[in-house]
Formats: structure tokens, C-alpha cells, sequence
């Protein structure tokens, strides 16, 4: 097969394949929130690994004398390779011959379509890879063409099953949110959780709880309302609840009878804002073919590109490609915790 460019070109597409990505990313609740999306010029990643995102005080000095050298023998430096992902969609030879007396903006509509298609797959399968990293501590592939796994080394304390599951109104919901805070701050040197990351069917679970139930007048109760339980759980000091639901073709992304405990939530575009992590975007060949006419500043990121066979049948193709990792840095800013 050879680019098909007739309509548009891999350069406008991948502008258009990026841009698809950033909204997808904005208005479907992404992990990215936690886990930020940051483009780097290579196929591999190397970061400080540390248990939190403090930094080493500096030492007081007598004038003259220079200041010393912040120590190193703490940290991990980290090398991962990104790996890759991507997907074709056929526009078929009928769907074209269908097209044959529209107008080239309205075969343009459907590359745009089928390209928008070929990202929210990429998007969707980077999600579930968040998810698996923010659930596990690991970064585990285990398809049938394609293993891996990267351990993030998340303590073995950030894992848990509540001792009492919440399935019983009389389980005392605060008490274990409490602990698994003093946990969480314990390890991460005075750190409190930012954001605590459930299903609504945790959270009705934790809504559920005797504790939070309205005593009325006549002597009867009734469960609380969400914002009561919202408020509550606040007024507790605890961190602000972020329902979470979001599925793809695989299922759902983080199973729904556990609850996480995560830095607060930042711009799914800002690279460097979280200290939990980042999902790496990582530069494909793809991108760096001349052919494509993407500029070398642009080529880290998906790109996206149509194809079309140049003999019967002439069915045309539009792909994505990435080379991608979601990478905990610090993965005792997180901590989970089973609930039902």
C-alpha cells in the first residue's frame, strides 16, 4: 500500500489524530488526570524513582564556604523502553465505490471519522494500561502477540483488603479511610492523598454505612444523600471523592469493588505536573518518514496516516501509531484498597 494523500495529508491528519486525543482525554474522565500525558523524542524514558516527591533539605553554611551537594544514594535512576501500539481500520472497496459520486469533503468526513477511531482505540488501550499501573504497581502487557512487565516497586502496605468489606452498614467506613490516610501519609514522609478514586458502586457502599445515616424526628433514619456523605467525608479531613466508571471493549478499567488513594487530580496535558507519574509519548519511525511531511519538533506523539492499495482491490487503510507507557515515579503516592 501506498499514503494516500489525495484528500489530506499524514501531517494535517496527525494534527487532527492529536487533537482528538487531547479531547478524548479532557471529557471522559481519563487516569490521565493522574497520570499526565507528556511527549518525549525517543523510544525509551529514564526518570528518578523515590518514595515521594519530597526533596532533600539543604544544609545551613558558614559564609565562604560553598553549599553542599544534594546526595544521590537515595534515588533510583530508572531506563524503560516504550512500547508500542496502534490500530488499522479498511475504508473497503464497496465503501468507497459507495462514496464514488460524493463530494471529496464528504469522503474527507469519513477518513476524519475512522481516524477519530483509530485514536479512542489507542486511547482506550493506554487507559487500561493506567489502570493496571494505579491498581498493581506494575505495568503488565499479556497479550498473545506481545508480554511485558515493568514493576514500579509500590510497597507491599499500599495494597489492601479492608478487614471488614463494606458490605455490612455497621462496618465503620471513617475508621478505614482514616488508617489507609496515615498509611499513605506514614510512607510518603508527611504526603497526604490528594483524590479518593472509586466506582458508584463503592461509593454507594460507603454512602451505605450506618455512620452517615440522618436520625429523624420520629426516631427512624435514612441513608445519607451524596453530598451529605461528600461533606462528611471532608469535614473529616479527608481527600476530595473522584467517581470514576469508564470501560472500554476490555471491560472496565479499575475493577469496581476497591478504592484508590492518589495525588489530586491535574491537566491531563501537564507532562510534569503530577509527582506520581507520567503516561510517556514516546517518537514512532513512523512519524520521522519523509513521506509523512511531519516537522521534527511535532514527530513525538500518535500519528496518523491513510493508506490505499494501488491495484484491485483498492481497499485504503487508516492507521494510528504511538509508542507509549504509563510510568509511576513515585508508586507509593499511591495506595489501594479493596472494599467489597
Amino acid at each position: 500500500m501506498a499514503l494516500w494523500t489525495d484528500l489530506i495529508d499524514p501531517a494535517e491528519l496527525t494534527g487532527y489524530a492529536r487533537a482528538a486525543l487531547s479531547d478524548i482525554e479532557q471529557n471522559n474522565a481519563s487516569l490521565a488526570r493522574f497520570l499526565p500525558n507528556r511527549e518525549v523524542a525517543d523510544t525509551v524514558v529514564k526518570f528518578t524513582k523515590g518514595e515521594s516527591g519530597l526533596v532533600q533539605e539543604a544544609a545551613f553554611r558558614a559564609y565562604d564556604a560553598e553549599p553542599e551537594i544534594a546526595g544521590s544514594t537515595s534515588r533510583q535512576r530508572v531506563i524503560l523502553e516504550l512500547p508500542a501500539l496502534g490500530q488499522n481500520r479498511p475504508v473497503s472497496e464497496y465503501q468507497q465505490l459507495r462514496s464514488r459520486n460524493a463530494s471529496d469533503e464528504a469522503i474527507r468526513n469519513h477518513i476524519l471519522t475512522e481516524t477519530r477511531n483509530v485514536v479512542r482505540a489507542v486511547a482506550d488501550r493506554m487507559e487500561r494500561l493506567r489502570g493496571t499501573v494505579l491498581v498493581t504497581g506494575k505495568a503488565t502487557i499479556a497479550q498473545s502477540n506481545f508480554v511485558s512487565e515493568d514493576d514500579f516497586g509500590r510497597a507491599a502496605g499500599h495494597t489492601l483488603t479492608a478487614s471488614s468489606l463494606w458490605s455490612a452498614g455497621s462496618v465503620d467506613r471513617l475508621a478505614d479511610l482514616q488508617a489507609w490516610t496515615d498509611i499513605y501519609t506514614a510512607t510518603n514522609n508527611g504526603t497526604a492523598p490528594g483524590a479518593l478514586l472509586m466506582s458508584r458502586r463503592v461509593f454507594r457502599a460507603l454512602s451505605s454505612g450506618a455512620q452517615f445515616a440522618t436520625l429523624l424526628a420520629n426516631g427512624a433514619t435514612r441513608p445519607a444523600l451524596a453530598e451529605e456523605v461528600r461533606s462528611f467525608i471532608a469535614g473529616a479531613g479527608l481527600p476530595e471523592i473522584v467517581i470514576y466508571d469508564r470501560s472500554t471493549s476490555g471491560g472496565r478499567v479499575i475493577p469496581d469493588d476497591r478504592l484508590l488513594f492518589l495525588p489530586a487530580p491535574v491537566d491531563p496535558n501537564d507532562g510534569e505536573g503530577s509527582q506520581l507519574g507520567t503516561s510517556f509519548w514516546g517518537q514512532t519511525l513512523t512519524s520521522m518518514d519523509s513521506n509523512w511531511g511531519i516537522e521534527d519538533s511535532e514527530q513525538p506523539g500518535v500519528v496518523a496516516g491513510v493508506y490505499r492499495n494501488e491495484k484491485p482491490p483498492m481497499i485504503a487503510e487508516v492507521i494510528s501509531d504511538a509508542i507509549a507507557l504509563p510510568v509511576l515515579a513515585n508508586a507509593n503516592l499511591s495506595l489501594v484498597a479493596k472494599v467489597l
